[in-house]
């Protein structure tokens, strides 16, 4: 009998850096599969402003840097600082703001199984879907500090 064999998964590495910002928010990648991915989310202001829920991942969110709070869709809040994080369950409404009067970094982690190809997973509670980098959901594109970054190798600003 033969014996099958499969290649060997790939496993990435990865740098958790970005840059400060004066303005607005950014998302960076830091390594993806088909079932898990990470980014940093970088806030010098806002947020994720419109409350959604995403209907095929469980993600969660850790502070590195900051403070956030998350609301749910009844607006009760929950304030977390450096160190501290949320596990947010597919399917549960959300939004979150920098609230704590400097850049916020933090790390998001998501996955996801049985995802629809080409659907949006984001929603409003009106089951309608909304883009994260919308006007609708108040995006504001980052406006990097120069010269100031967070993370690997950065010079971070004095807090």
């Amino acid at each position: 009998m033969a014996t099958e064999t499969k290649a060997s998964p790939k496993t990435s590495t990865f740098s958790i850096k970005g840059p400060y910002l004066s303005a607005g928010r950014v998302n960076i990648d830091l390594a993806r599969t088909d079932l898990l991915w990470l980014s940093l989310k970088i806030n010098a202001e806002g947020g994720e402003n419109a409350v959604h829920a995403h209907t095929a991942e469980d993600h969660s969110f850790i502070v590195l840097e900051g403070e956030v709070t998350f609301y749910d869709e009844h607006g009760e809040g929950k304030t977390l600082g450096a160190y501290e994080g949320i596990m947010i369950p597919k399917g549960a409404y959300y939004r979150y703001l920098n609230t704590g009067g400097r850049n916020l970094f933090l790390l998001r982690v998501g996955a996801t199984r049985d995802a629809e190809e080409g659907q949006p997973s984001r929603r409003k509670p009106d089951g309608s879907p909304i883009l994260g980098e919308s006007a609708e959901n108040h995006h504001v594109d980052g406006v990097p500090i120069p010269g100031k970054s967070f993370g690997n190798k950065g010079t971070a600003l004095d807090p």
